[in-house]
Parts: structure tokens; sequence; C-alpha cells
């Protein structure tokens, strides 16, 4: 965990680490390109820097401020004041959209937990808020078994069960990829009610052709994600809507249908809250 003066973001290190081989062939000017232009390495460094000690809500909260994004809530009613909750919302933001969905539950209960990849974990403002997910290596079980326990726990838990960031359909429409159905049968096992959320919002039309293009070429990494930082700085100024439908209770999720398919159902369901 780096400490208060370090670099938190170091693109020459990350790529230096995770393939050497291609650290060698790109020039060092197109490293620094990417990593001022797109990564915005040396503002986020200097802002984790300055913001050292603002922590979990008030950080999520300073950061939409200093980016003038404002967040409005419908169907706050629909939020569980007490008790083990899961949170299912679409993706559309890559990052300001959980930011903004933590503020917003946390105006209602502080014990929201928010479930990440192992990554995302590992930014110390947030990282009473966040659980890190793990699915390789020595330490995929231990992630497994923290991820039961929180499920199982009378936290708060939010999660975006599509995993990445939302894409754009071939009828131009901003939808999730499929829903993963671990919220499902975790919520069926813990008998936890599961709240859908519709968060508004969409990127930029560079994102989602830099996607279409990579699936047009049949490319299986995701090379839009390296633009998600850059995606945070473009919301600024903008509005964000998270609209909580009414609980679902988990004697709802019968064998009439898959795991699968609940999840799908309940994709559905977050979309019509907004149609």
């Amino acid at each position: 965990m780096p400490n208060k003066g370090d670099k938190f973001v170091d693109v020459h290190k990350a790529i230096r680490e995770k393939s050497p081989s291609l650290y060698a062939v790109i020039p060092n000017w197109l490293i620094d390109w990417f990593k001022e232009r797109i990564v915005h390495e040396s503002y986020v460094n200097n802002y984790l820097n300055e913001h050292y000690d603002v922590r979990d809500f008030e950080f999520c909260e300073q950061f939409l401020a200093d980016n003038f994004i404002s967040v409005k809530t419908v169907g706050a009613e629909n939020i569980p004041l007490e008790g083990g909750a899961v949170f299912a919302a679409n993706h559309p933001l890559g990052g300001t959209d959980a930011l903004a969905i933590l503020m917003s539950i946390g105006k209602h209960r502080q014990d929201v937990k928010f479930l990440s990849n192992d990554l995302l974990e590992q930014i110390m403002n947030l990282k009473g808020l966040f659980v890190g997910i793990n699915s390789y290596g020595a330490s995929a079980r231990e992630s497994i078994r923290k991820v039961d326990a929180l499920f199982g726990s009378d936290n708060a838990v939010f999660i975006f069960p599509a995993g990445l960031v939302s894409r754009m359909t071939r009828y131009k429409v901003i939808r999730d990829l499929d829903w993963k159905k671990t919220f499902v049968s975790k919520a069926k096992r813990h008998n936890k009610p599961v709240v859908p959320v519709h968060i508004s919002g969409r990127l930029s039309k560079r994102f989602y052709a830099v996607a279409r293009v990579r699936k047009f070429f049949g490319i299986k990494i995701n090379f839009e994600m390296l633009f998600l930082v850059d995606e945070i700085f473009k919301q600024k100024g903008k509005s964000i809507t998270i609209t909580y439908g009414q609980p679902i209770d988990p004697e709802t999720f019968d064998k009439s249908k898959t795991d699968e398919q609940w999840a799908y159902e309940v994709k559905r369901q977050v979309y019509e809250l907004v149609e």
C-alpha cells in the first residue's frame, strides 16, 4: 500500500512489470504521452497525495464535488435501512458511478461494501468501502471465503453484476453485458433481498468506437478499458441519477428459472426503472 508522497499510479512501472517484452519495444515518448493524456498520471498522483487523509464516503463526496458532478437519488425509500441487502446496479461509467452510488447509499447507512476487483482495493482512500475479488492465484480461495462471508453479513453489499462497464449495442443503446449469477446465488443462500438500481450516464463516443473496432477484429484484450481514467474526467460537470427499485425478496428466486435467468430478469428490471 503506497504511503503519502509515493506515486500511486506509475504507468512505466505497470507496463514494465506486466510485460517486459512489450515495454522494451514501446518508445518512451509514446508511454509518456499515454500516461499524461489518457491516464492523467501526474494529476491523479497529486490529487491522491493532497487528499491522502480523506477516506471512504468523504472521499467520494469530495471527488464528485471537485469535478462538479451532481448526484440525484430517486426511490431512496426503497433502501433497506438495516440488515443484509444486495444492491445490484448497471455499470455505465466505469468508476464515477461507483463513487456516486456509494455516496448515495452512505447517506442512509454507513455499512455499505462495494465488491470490486483486487486492483481497485489498492486505492487507499476507498479501502474502507471496497472488498476486493481475486479469482486467480493462491489467494483466490481466501477471496471466495471473504466474499461469501460478506454476503452472509448484515452489511449492505453493492455489486456491478456485469463486471465490466456498459457497451453500445447494435441498436445504439447503452446496455450492460451479461450479468453474472453470483449476486442471485448468494442472495438465495443467505436469504438477503436484492435491490435493483439504475445509474444514468454514458461514456464518450471514442470509448464505444474502440470497443466496436476491437470486437470487429476479434481482439480479446479490452483495450477500451485503458481509456476509463480519461472517461472519469470527461464526466466533469455532469449529473448522475440513481434510481432504486423495490427490494426483491430472495424467495422470488425459485426453481422456475436458473440463477443465470434470474440475473437476466433483475437486469431487465433495472432498465425498466427508467423506461
